[in-house]
């Protein structure tokens, strides 16, 4: 480029094919010219003269690669007229002052109708055949990953908890079911939800999402119940001692699911999960390994908590402790920020920060593009991750971040 060069054309001239292909999905720093890898049938249809000067039109096109995603809605009014956002009166009679009550009595009392909603989620896509490189399975022939229990054990309890709970007499809430999409991509139809809600997020009283509940153990019973510290209630109304269940409990608000989504926008949460397994993410996580007799248990268990949580009013929400993953983590050190798993830009954008850590103390915020970690580059959440795997506790070292136009470089020590 720097000697006035247009383009640069690479091919192979060894007889052994290298397999290189485009990766669309790759974020390289931007070179200053088209940089081309043409085959070896292309080679010999168009250059098949070395020492002589051709004359090559060529035009460079990456296009955004986009797919549609839709997230699956049913809500159960039991009065809060005032929680729909569009074409909906939100007033109601106060104490009848107005002669348009229907109550009897002769004692005033307030008509509130039901001012909060409960919202019930779980998602509902999985890795179809593993295009987007997500999947455990290590055969050469791509299979079908049904995702027997990732997730569409939650979705059928989403369903049940739809049936139950709108021929209950929990009428102290609305109640909003979300089957979410773009879940395995990184949270996308959670995400989208919270950014562009269906009610007043205000009045979400909390968020209940259950992902993998298919797979509980017959000899250990073990559910974990995340989200546990994001409001104080739940310690109020949860309990390890169970009659049927081996409780564990996480405080954490956040994780790889989309309770995350909701725990952002200051909702509280409780994710319920029996566990990740030998078939998590591959072909053979399918509807025969279900525990169907567990999974009806752990429905019944979740529609006890709405029950016992009906007459608490709006819970309040506490922050809480951030979590890595679903399973334990290989890594020494943490940064304290939640990356924004939908951000299609170079580098990874903080969706979130965690009290007390690393990222908090130096001044890192929401919305800020973390682009290096000391002399590590990267562009997206894998290689940050990886980018991470080379520090240890105590060691300093400095990060280069952007936040708008401006590129700042914090000082840090994990």
């Amino acid at each position: 480029a720097a000697k006035g060069a247009t383009a640069l054309i690479i091919y192979n001239t060894s007889s052994i094919a290298d397999g290189l292909k485009f990766e669309p999905k790759a974020k390289p720093e931007l070179v200053k010219i088209p940089v081309l890898y043409v085959t070896a049938e292309i080679k010999k249809k168009y250059l098949y003269d070395e020492t002589a000067t051709q004359d090559i039109k060529l035009k460079v096109d990456i296009g955004d690669k986009t797919r549609l995603g839709h997230n699956v809605i049913g809500y159960v009014d039991n009065g809060a007229a005032n929680t729909i956002i569009v074409g909906a009166h939100y007033d109601h009679l106060g104490y009848g002052e107005d002669h348009n009550s229907l109550f009897t009595g002769t004692t005033l009392q307030i008509h509130n109708g039901a001012a909060n909603t409960i919202i019930v989620g779980a998602h509902y896509d999985h890795l179809g055949y593993g295009e987007d490189h997500n999947s455990l399975f290590t055969g050469s022939t791509p299979q079908i990953h049904n995702g027997a229990d990732d997730n569409a054990s939650g979705t059928a309890a989403l369903i049940e908890m739809s049936k139950l709970l709108k021929a209950s007499k929990f009428k102290n809430n609305n109640y909003l079911f979300i089957s979410f999409s773009g879940e395995e991509l990184g949270l996308f139809g959670s995400k989208y939800f919270t950014e562009h809600p269906t009610i007043n997020l205000s009045n979400a009283n909390y968020m209940i999402n259950m992902d993998m509940v298919g797979r509980l153990s017959d000899s250990t019973h073990g559910l974990t119940i995340g989200g546990y510290g994001t409001s104080p209630v739940w310690g109020q109304l949860l309990t390890e001692k169970d009659k049927f269940f081996t409780i564990k409990f996480d405080s954490s608000g956040s994780g790889p699911s989309d309770h995350t989504s909701f725990y952002r926008k200051d909702i509280p949460v409780l994710f319920f999960f029996t566990g990740v397994h030998g078939d998590y993410h591959k072909p053979s996580d399918d509807a025969g390994k279900i525990n169907y007799n567990g999974e009806l248990q752990i429905v019944k268990f979740v529609y006890n908590v709405v029950d016992v949580a009906n007459k608490k009013g709006k819970l309040p929400f506490a922050k809480t402790r951030e979590a890595v993953s679903m399973g334990k983590s290989s890594f020494k050190v943490t940064l304290g920020i939640m990356p924004d798993y939908t951000y299609s830009g170079s580098g990874v954008r903080v969706d979130g920060v965690s009290e007390g850590k690393v990222a908090q103390k130096v001044g890192i915020k929401a919305g800020d593009v973390i682009l290096q970690l000391g002399d590590i580059k990267f562009t997206d959440v894998q290689s940050y991750m990886g980018a991470l795997g080379k520090f240890t506790k105590g060691e300093a070292t400095k990060v280069k971040v952007k936040r708008g136009n401006e590129e700042l470089v914090f000082d840090i020590v994990f």
